[in-house]
């Protein structure tokens, strides 16, 4: 019976609820110009990469500094995303930001039921390829994604003006094994921005089919 009572209270919680309560928060229009430093690191917590995440307005851009070089693998103009110059839905959007990669269970969400994990209310969203996501119930916030042999666990949420609660610590792992652990590591507010900074470049949007 108590079963039945949660699952009852879920179902006015959607998928499409969860996605949007994100989305409003992340591509929320803010004031001041930030610039996140998402770092990259290997299992022994050397670095990789970073990632620079830019935000003004509803606009959004990410760039990955190599160390040699940085380049832009990701632009919101405030009505599209883009990938290496092709469109990507704000769905794909939302992913790209808070997560740094399509996971693709965003656009793949079936149903909502209610579970427990680790002691604590959560939501569990099935995709069509046997995708889970797993939300705390009460902040919608994600926990926890699995695909096969893949895991990614999202910890240590913190707010930041102007993008909403986002996950400061990333767990990647395989088989139980972690790949990668991707950590915030620096928010700047009030940075320089040129005019043109989150546009895309013609020559990308000319060759799209």
């Amino acid at each position: 019976m108590l079963f039945l009572i949660f699952s009852l209270i879920v179902c006015f919680t959607t998928s499409t609820d969860v996605v949007e309560h994100l989305m409003k928060s992340v591509f929320a229009p803010s004031k001041t110009p930030i610039k996140i430093t998402r770092t990259h690191l290997n299992p022994q917590e050397k670095e990789i990469f970073k990632e620079y995440i830019y935000k003004q307005g509803d606009k959004i851009r990410i760039d990955v500094d190599s160390g040699d070089s940085i380049i832009t693998t990701f632009v919101y103009n405030g009505k599209t995303g883009f990938i290496e110059g092709k469109p990507v839905s704000r769905i794909g959007s939302l992913e790209m930001v808070l997560y740094g990669c399509k996971c693709g269970y965003l656009l793949a969400m079936e149903k909502t039921s209610f579970s427990l994990y680790e002691g604590r209310e959560i939501i569990l969203v099935s995709g069509k390829q046997g995708n889970k996501l797993y939300f705390e119930y009460g902040t919608l916030l994600p926990m926890r994604w699995e695909f096969t042999n893949k895991t990614v666990v999202f910890k240590e949420y913190k707010k930041i003006d102007g993008l909403g609660k986002v996950p400061f610590l990333i767990v990647k792992s395989s088989l139980d094994e972690v790949d990668e652990i991707t950590r915030i590591t620096d928010v700047e507010k009030q940075v320089s921005i040129s005019r043109n900074f989150f546009s895309v470049p013609k020559q990308e949007i000319e060759t799209l089919d």
